[in-house]
């Protein structure tokens, strides 16, 4: 029988000392011999035939080595089972020699999480802003939406060009009698008051008519690239020779059926005043778990293992690279990030970690847990979202080992949850802000 003995360090380290008897060391010296007995060749023995003395004079210390390996693999995790010790990770294995006939010593320091019973949880003063769906804010969805959607159509050959207007030009353009290359293009595509041609180019156009040329003035930017001409008076011949406007749709229920699911802009309204009451609710819960981790960190001090903070870190800046992947990025081709901004993570990988531990804690102090049937309620939820299969989504999050961190994220948000209903909260008119301009989710 291992003996184990554990020596609490900190609240976050614990040295853990095995004494493996004398006999498993034996028996299991023996082993690797007889495997090595059955794969070595030396001159003079056959295959399996060479003698046990021979072996340990050529393989002693390979034997020790493999021995002393395996005793530790084969002994570690059961005995951390055995002692309920959830490591967070491994710090340093210092064994001793093993011999034969003699028990095999080695000893571990293991950085855990700390077992805290968190102060004062309950009672805490939030206040919480809650509002209405204002008819504005649906208003302004909708003329997103009617932007979003509008089609180019010609201008009529009367009416000048105003803001707003998709033109193609032809621009011949020189300074100091000389032509500019970069600056001389055919069948260019600008719509009006955008300037990406130059910076206050757009508004010489306004007055023209399709089918028009216009002789322009205007001075070249001071970081021009050609620093011959840089701040130089340019000139330009620019003539109009296709023009468009953008038709907003009607709003009407043809344009709501457009959208994929509605039948009427009644219909519509109600969805946009949905989307945006769920916004407005998910902000206002991830500003109400600030305020409850806030407060309990001030009431709570701890510490937390750095490998749980540098594994935080690795994770934010995992969520960086998928962000700039999906703005079409290759992170392959970005540098290793430095420790400088691994640092600028730190404060809020920090700030996580603990949350997360008070949480635990919290729910471990409650008997709060999360049965099977609320996972699977919340597989279908979540499957739902992503328009999956609920065990298609369930498959996917086991194949990638998540299954046991989409278990624990239910276990917090129930947490959470205790935490806001054992509160005194108080309700406030929201800050007057500008109204985002998210729109609303179409379903097409």
């Amino acid at each position: 029988m291992t003996t184990i003995e554990v020596e609490d360090i900190s609240a976050i380290k614990k040295k853990i000392t095995f004494e493996v008897p004398e006999t498993r060391v034996q028996d299991m010296i023996d082993q690797e011999y007889r495997e090595l007995k059955k794969t070595v060749q030396i001159k003079g023995f056959r295959r399996g035939k060479v003698p046990l003395d021979i072996l340990r004079s050529y393989f002693k210390d390979k034997v020790v080595a493999d021995t002393t390996r395996k005793i530790i693999e084969e002994t570690l995790e059961p005995g951390l089972d055995e002692k309920n010790i959830k490591p967070v990770s491994v710090a340093k294995i210092d064994p001793e020699t093993l011999e034969v006939g003699k028990p095999f010593k080695f000893t571990a320091e293991i950085d855990v999480t700390p077992q805290l019973e968190v102060k004062d949880f309950k009672g805490l003063k939030l206040t919480k802003a809650v509002k209405k769906v204002t008819e504005e804010e649906i208003q302004e969805r909708l003329d997103s939406l009617r932007e979003r959607h509008a089609r180019l159509s010609p201008v009529p050959e009367d009416r000048e060009l105003r803001e707003g207007d998709h033109i193609v030009v032809d621009v011949a353009a020189e300074a100091e009698g000389e032509t500019i290359t970069a600056l001389t293009v055919n069948d260019y595509h600008m719509e009006l008051g955008r300037n990406f041609y130059l910076p206050d180019f757009d508004s010489k156009l306004f007055g023209l008519k399709s089918g028009e040329t216009r002789d322009v003035a205007l001075n070249l930017p001071e970081d021009f690239p050609r620093k011959n001409l840089a701040g130089k008076e340019a000139k330009f011949k620019v003539t109009v020779t296709e023009a468009k406007e953008r038709i907003l749709p009607d709003l009407d229920d043809d344009f709501a059926k457009d959208l994929g699911k509605f039948e009427t802009v009644d219909q519509l309204k109600e969805e946009i005043a949905k989307d945006i009451q769920e916004l407005w609710e998910n902000q206002t819960e991830m500003e109400t778990r600030r305020q409850i981790v806030d407060q309990l960190l001030e009431k709570n001090e701890f510490e937390v293992p750095e490998t749980l903070v540098e594994q935080r870190i690795d994770q934010m800046l995992s969520n960086s690279l998928q962000r700039l992947a999906a703005q079409g990025i290759d992170p392959k081709r970005l540098p290793m990030p430095t420790q400088s901004q691994r640092d600028q993570f730190r404060p809020e990988a920090l700030r996580g970690v603990k949350a997360g531990v008070l949480m635990e804690a919290i729910g471990r102090q409650e008997g709060i847990t999360v049965s099977d049937e609320q996972v699977e309620e919340a597989v279908r939820e979540k499957a739902a979202l992503f328009d999956m299969a609920p065990d298609y989504f369930k498959e996917r999050l086991e194949e990638a080992g998540n299954m046991e961190d989409f278990r624990e994220g239910l276990l917090e948000d129930q947490v959470y949850k205790f935490v806001e209903a054992n509160a005194e909260i108080t309700e406030q008119e929201p800050p007057v802000q500008e109204t985002s301009e998210e729109t609303t989710s179409e379903k097409e």
